[in-house]
């Protein structure tokens, strides 16, 4: 999986690169723990993003993220994307899957996102 967090976070004294780390080492650890169904990565997303806003250390922050799942039993490949974070499937040098890009208008694309309490309802979040 990869997570890219949002850079206008920093205009407000936030470190963009600390929630979408988070977000990915959370999900690293639920795949680690075996806490996850290999064509579902939308669940990963989902439970590693619950768990960021149930989390008692304060962390603010938005992020775009993609999870790529190979199944090894199917062999098959699993995707969730949100965002413009991204992927694409070669196949012999050439591209035969390409995910969409997701976003609200310019520069503005789907995420996930923990604002502060004075800031809820006004800060962009997609679940």
């Amino acid at each position: 999986g990869v997570a890219d967090g949002v850079g206008g976070w920093r205009d407000y004294g936030v470190d963009p690169s600390q929630f979408s780390g988070t977000l990915m080492r959370t999900c690293e650890r639920l795949v680690k723990e075996g806490r996850f169904v290999p064509s579902n990565p939308v669940g990963i997303l989902t439970a590693g993003y619950c768990e960021l806003l149930q989390n008692k250390v304060p962390l603010l922050g938005s992020s775009t993220a993609c999870i790529v799942v190979l199944d090894r039993t199917s062999h098959r490949l699993h995707t969730a994307n949100l965002g413009d974070s991204g992927f694409l499937v070669v196949r012999g040098g050439e591209v035969v899957h390409r995910s969409d890009e997701q976003q609200h208008y310019f520069n503005t694309p789907f995420q996930l996102s923990i604002a502060p309490p004075e800031a809820e309802g006004v800060v962009l979040s997609d679940r």
